[in-house]
């Protein structure tokens, strides 16, 4: 198993990042989660401005780089992705969201992978309504007081059944706290 320096420094050509190496490697997998969570719903343009946009940062950031590659590139590319649907007013849902994160977990350890899966099954596990507002809020990228006002409930109890759903996932998955038994 390779370790975190071995994959960076595979990318890496007298210390500084071989940036050949990383678009021809790197291109196809930005592609594939843009793809995922836009759901073919931004212009060619649009996908391309993101692809330049995440080398970019990437390139910008280069010093500060404490994980992966793999991790850091979809990091940065769902954010790009979230932000550019969030502006043309796009949505996507939380089962292309899915996709993404089994794309983007390829360098993740197996604990890591398993957490994941714990939590897409949390959210399938939801009532109708906090399914909605978990999907609302962290893939469609809405306000609390949009999601109150489409859903037309008070901006308080959406505020409200995001912080326990929080809490009913952390508990199922026993996050920061101890085991129970």
């Amino acid at each position: 198993m390779s370790t975190l320096k071995q994959i960076n420094d595979y990318y890496k050509i007298n210390n500084e990042l071989d940036w050949n190496r990383i678009i021809d490697d790197f291109t196809p997998y930005i592609n594939t989660i843009i793809k995922n969570m836009s759901n073919d719903k931004l212009t060619y343009e649009d996908k391309e401005e993101i692809l330049l946009d995440v080398f970019f940062i990437l390139w910008k950031n280069k010093e500060n780089i404490l994980t992966s590659l793999n991790s850091y590139i979809a990091g940065i590319t769902r954010n790009l992705v979230r932000e550019k649907c969030k502006k043309k007013k796009i949505t996507y849902d939380i089962s292309n969201y899915e996709d993404v994160l089994t794309d983007s977990s390829l360098d993740m350890s197996t604990d890591e992978r398993v957490e994941i899966l714990q939590i897409e099954n949390s959210f399938k596990n939801l009532k109708e309504i906090d399914f909605k507002i978990v999907n609302m809020f962290y893939y469609s990228s809405k306000s609390i007081k949009d999601i109150a006002k489409e859903l037309n409930i008070s901006k308080f109890n959406v505020a409200n059944r995001l912080s326990r759903i929080r809490k009913k996932i952390k508990k199922q998955l026993n996050i920061g706290g101890k085991n129970e038994k």
